[in-house]
């Protein structure tokens, strides 16, 4: 994929966009390369630069940037800023979720912004479905399709996200049983999946429990991580569906566990 070259007056959220996508491109970016393909001055690349390192999205490096690739086991990034990194892989493992559903099924939908690519191509596809979610975003999209009976589980608004977590929310996915949990997860180590927070760990717990399959919607970029707290393990009824492969010792560790893991898009397994 080749980023455009923007004009030198877009606004600062879409210059660093455009930045992160070049980050995830490359890896390592020089500030001069950023700002001969970008249009603007070393000066305002530097200033994004440093945004975004305190956020906790790139790791400043001599005269450029990388992305984070190992942080903190409570950090987590601005939603606004997940959204925007690996954006066409997560709509290749959406899409391929989205194509296991079938008419008339129960399903979760977890706060994720990978789980909201599968939304999406749920309300293109015209799915039949009863649908759960903690996601203020996701349930206004499925809100959009006459086809979908929603339940939005409640709760209160996590600062920097669209997810609900607590009361009365924890109490009603305690007592949910449904067909499948679409899930994302913030860290994939060994069989454990973990978040960066107690309560969305709890609340990913008791989705993982109501649901007959879980489907874990997961950039490759989470595996070998660990995160503040264990949210759940996987078994026999865990698909996991990733954009790229695996390395083979993380992926023998998963189908031991009885997990099917699936590769999206057109590359090899």
């Amino acid at each position: 994929m080749t980023v455009a070259q923007p004009k030198a007056d877009i606004i600062p959220a879409q210059r660093r966009n455009v930045i992160l996508e070049l980050l995830r491109q490359k890896g390592v970016v020089s500030v001069h390369e950023l700002s001969d393909t970008i249009g603007v001055s070393l000066p305002t690349i530097r200033r994004d630069l440093d945004w975004l390192a305190k956020t906790g999205a790139v790791q400043r490096s001599h005269g450029g940037a990388t992305l984070k690739t190992t942080p903190g086991t409570t950090f987590e990034p601005d939603y606004h800023i997940a959204s925007k990194i690996a954006r066409e892989e997560k709509a290749t493992i959406g899409k391929l979720a989205a194509d296991r559903l079938q008419d008339n099924q129960s399903v979760i939908f977890d706060s994720s912004s990978t789980v909201y690519e599968a939304a999406y191509q749920v309300v293109e596809k015209g799915l039949k479905l009863t649908a759960v979610t903690n996601d203020i975003r996701i349930g206004e999209l499925l809100a959009g399709s006459p086809s979908i009976h929603l339940l939005v589980s409640g709760g209160s608004l996590r600062p920097g996200s669209y997810t609900l977590i607590g009361e009365p929310g924890t109490s009603f996915l305690k007592g949910l049983h449904v067909d499948v949990a679409l899930m994302g997860i913030h860290a994939i180590n060994q069989s454990s999946c973990c978040d960066t927070s107690l309560e969305v760990a709890y609340t990913k717990r008791y989705m993982a429990a109501a649901a007959k399959q879980v489907i874990v919607l997961a950039h490759a970029s989470k595996f070998g991580h660990v995160a503040f707290f264990d949210a759940f393990d996987v078994d026999d009824k865990f698909e996991i569906i990733t954009d790229r492969p695996l390395a083979p010792a993380i992926r023998r560790t998963l189908e031991e566990k009885g997990a099917t893991v699936t590769i999206a898009g057109n590359r090899k397994e």
